[in-house]
């Protein structure tokens, strides 16, 4: 019977059909029954022993999880030392956008884009650390990644803080609040109610300069390895993600205590 076959014949059926250059590079060696007969023999064996295919799925499973692993860890570092790097840039910063106490003794900088939906989830806890948090320095970064209307908004929240930067704050909740999609056109409207001129910032739309800040960010944000938006820099570690207002305050005491987040 088949299953009777020697086993190094079933292994080298086994490698041929699960690699795909082995079976290119091998195929001319056998003739059509040849295959056929190849074929059957697998698929009697595993058929007959189902526990070969779990075993295989494990296995896999947990390659890929240390492959996984691995790379977080690669990733991780490298954040790491991009932070340590770049701090002037990622803490200050030319065209720098300060909230909260500009001489605070933390600094928390967050990378937003204004079509985030995390982002605005996010915006509460941004309320409420400023209104609890009298010490802290809030740094935030235009990282408009979700698409072009992104971008609009970002380009004229920077022409914000060039024409009427003490109106910025209020521009920035009405962003945050907005209902519907963020681009130019929502944006403006949004300048325009807390009295900032339309005319002016249609002009300046087009300056090149309103750019480059958004260009730092994304510069910044790729060498610290974040992935979306809202990614956040607490002391000396890189957040890639959104977390709730309990672990942020809690990260903040930390680098108040110690100078790190992992004391």
């Amino acid at each position: 019977m088949r299953k009777n076959k020697p086993l190094f014949v079933f292994l080298f059926a086994a490698l041929s059909i699960l690699s795909l250059s082995a079976i290119s590079s091998r195929a001319a060696e056998f003739n059509d029954d040849q295959k056929q007969e190849i074929g059957k023999i697998v698929e009697d064996y595993l058929l007959e022993n189902p526990d070969v295919i779990r075993k295989v799925f494990v296995i896999l499973s947990q390659q890929e999880a240390e492959r996984q692993k691995q790379a977080e860890l690669a990733r991780a570092e490298q954040a790491k030392q991009a932070l340590a790097e770049h701090q002037d840039e990622i803490f200050g910063g030319k065209d720098q956008i300060v909230l909260g106490n500009p001489k605070g003794d933390v600094t928390l900088v967050e990378f937003i884009d204004y079509n985030c939906g995390y982002c605005k989830q996010a915006f509460g806890s941004m309320l409420e650390l400023i209104e609890k948090d009298k010490k802290l320095r809030i740094v935030l970064k235009e990282w408009p990644i979700l698409g072009p209307q992104s971008q609009e908004a970002a380009i004229v929240a920077v022409g914000v803080t060039k024409l009427a930067p003490e109106k910025y704050w209020d521009f920035h909740k009405g962003m945050m609040t907005l209902r519907g999609s963020a681009n130019k056109e929502s944006a403006l409207r949004t300048a325009e109610k807390l009295g900032i001129s339309r005319e002016e910032l249609e002009k300046l739309y087009n300056d090149e300069s309103l750019t480059e800040p958004i260009i730092d960010s994304m510069r910044l944000a790729d060498l610290l390895q974040l992935t979306g938006t809202p990614g956040y820099v607490i002391g000396d570690e890189v957040i890639p993600g959104f977390i709730p207002l309990e672990a942020i305050e809690s990260k903040i005491e930390s680098v108040r205590s110690c100078g790190s987040t992992s004391c």
